[in-house]
Parts: structure tokens; sequence; C-alpha cells
């Protein structure tokens, strides 16, 4: 079978397609043929090496990808929530060498949810870590609710046009931070104001925000601080090593200084998020964009787009 793969860190020609014996499920776990892959950002900060010192993540080889969607093969022996013909989506973790952009993978059958008759194989797949950090952020993080105001960076992005969307449906006022070329599409997501990053600097706002949601990963507390409400929130998606440490100094600091508070968000990529945001797609509250669909051998080409911070929406990878 093929399988995305990288032996060193680098840029994204270390990626190559490698030939490997099909997998078999262990007991608990199912074997599934994937149909769809999204890519995030997080895929080519792997890649990249900006995660390498943090001790849980495994040095390569490895594979790329962490959201899929397609349909059990084969399950494990012994009991199993699953059953074969089923489609479904989930998440790998991230921390292991195995990948997603691979013709079949093996998961823990409880990191796989069936994918409803209505719902896309390429929108299943495009779910779980950027709608699911939105979600977290905004509702087990922020706790948003109608009335409050709040500021989202990266607002076009994989995570970030989620994230929009969601803060429309429970109720704020939604201002997004994007380039102007995405402007029209953040205001369609639902964006109450639009900032062009290049024309205007949110930080040096007159108004105050109750939350600002740095999805993008392009500020800081510090940066926000002046913008936040008294008792505001800042959320940063910390997207690498740096930005984590940041965040979690900041943490400490908003507490120590103020009434402010900063939160370095580690998702918590798991079913029962999942389930929620299955939720949401049935009441219609959210949508994923898919800005295109790629083969495998495209995908080095779109990672390196994707470093550009640029995207809008979420790439997905089709796989026969």
């Amino acid at each position: 079978m093929r399988a995305l793969r990288f032996h060193r860190y680098g840029p994204p020609d270390v990626l190559r397609i490698d030939e490997l014996p099909e997998p078999s499920p262990a007991a608990s776990q199912v074997k599934v043929r994937v149909q769809a892959v999204s890519l995030n950002p997080l895929d080519w900060k792997i890649r990249a090496g900006h995660l390498r010192l943090l001790p849980v993540f495994r040095s390569p080889p490895r594979g790329v990808g962490t959201d899929f969607a397609g349909e059990i093969v084969a399950i494990g022996p012994g009991p199993n929530a699953r059953r074969a013909g089923e489609r479904v989506f989930g998440s790998l973790q991230p921390t292991g060498r195995d990948g997603a952009l691979a013709d079949f993978i093996v998961v823990p059958d409880d990191r796989v949810l069936p994918i409803p008759d209505d719902l896309d194989a390429a929108q299943a797949a495009a779910l779980p870590v950027a709608a699911g950090s939105a979600l977290q952020a905004l509702t087990d993080e922020a706790h948003v609710g109608a009335g409050q105001r709040v500021l989202i960076t990266g607002a076009a992005g994989g995570v970030g046009h989620f994230a929009v969307q969601i803060a429309k449906h429970l109720g704020a006022y939604v201002v997004g931070v994007c380039s102007e070329s995405n402007a029209a599409f953040v205001r369609e997501l639902g964006a109450d104001e639009v900032i062009d990053y290049a024309r205007d600097d949110y930080t040096r706002r007159s108004d105050r925000f109750d939350v600002v949601f740095d999805a993008a990963s392009a500020s800081s507390f510090a940066a926000a601080g002046p913008v936040l409400a008294a008792s505001g929130l800042y959320i940063s998606t910390a997207g690498t090593t740096t930005a984590a440490v940041d965040a979690v100094v900041a943490a400490v600091m908003a507490r120590l200084t103020s009434r402010q508070r900063a939160i370095p968000m580690l998702l918590r990529n798991d079913a029962r998020i999942w389930q929620r945001l299955l939720q949401l797609v049935r009441q219609k509250a959210i949508k994923a964009h898919i800005e295109r669909t790629i083969t495998i051998e495209e995908v080095a080409e779109a990672q390196r787009a994707m470093e550009t911070g640029h995207g809008r929406g979420k790439i997905v990878v089709r796989l026969n």
C-alpha cells in the first residue's frame, strides 16, 4: 500500500510515497480503507521539526496526516464497538509514527465515529482538529455567550473559519482578522466586522473584546492585552514549541498582573468533541469550506502553500 512519509525533518521536499505492507488490526482496533484526509498546519509543523523538542512526538521515519474518513474493512479479534462496512471518520494521535495519508490505517475503535449518511467523506475528514480546536476554545475555555465580543485572528483559515461560525452560533459579535482577499469570505461565514491585517492593527482599536482567539497563532497576550476587556480572555493555539512556552508564561503573568487571562490551549481531540461537532453539523451551524481537493502526490506542494499562512478553509486529500 502507499503511505506518505518523511525520514528526516525538513522542507516539503522530504515527503515521499513509500510502499508498505497493509496493517492488520489488533484487539479493539479497526482497519480503515482511507478515502479522505484533511491537511492541518500541525502536519507540516511536525514535518518541519517545529515540535521535535517535545519528547512525546516520536522522531522520523513517520507518516503524515491525522484527520481521516473512510470505510472499515476489518476489525480486530474480540469485542469491538464498530463493524466492517461502516463509513467512519476520526483522528490519529499526532505523537505516533503512523499517519493518516495511507491507503489503509489501523486505529483504536474508540477513535472513530460513524459518518452520517448525508455527510461527505471530505466534510467529515475536515472536522476533528480544526473544528475541534475552535469548539474547545470558544465553548470549553472561553464559555462564549450571547452578546459577547469575540475577535478571531486567521479567520479565513482552517481553525478560524470554523471559529467564526461557532462564535456566531453562540450569539457573539464577531470580528475576524484576515487578508483583504478573504474579507468577503469571512463576512459570508457570519463575521460582523472584518479587519484587513495588512492595513489595520487590531491591537490599536479603541473598543474592547471579551475574547481574543488567536487561531492563527499570529499574536500574543502582550499584544492583545490593550484590546481585552478588564476580565477578558486571550486563547492561543500555540502552534510551535516556542509559542507554547510563551503562552504558558503569559498565562502565569496574566494571573499575577491583572484580571485578564491567557490560556495555552491543548486540544482534547477525541470522540466526545467529535460528537458535539456532528451535532453542530446537523443543526447547520457549521460547515467545512473545502478550498480544494488534491491527490497524495500533491501534498508537498499544498504544505508549501500552507506555510505561507494565507489559506482559506481546508485542503482535503482524496485517496482511491
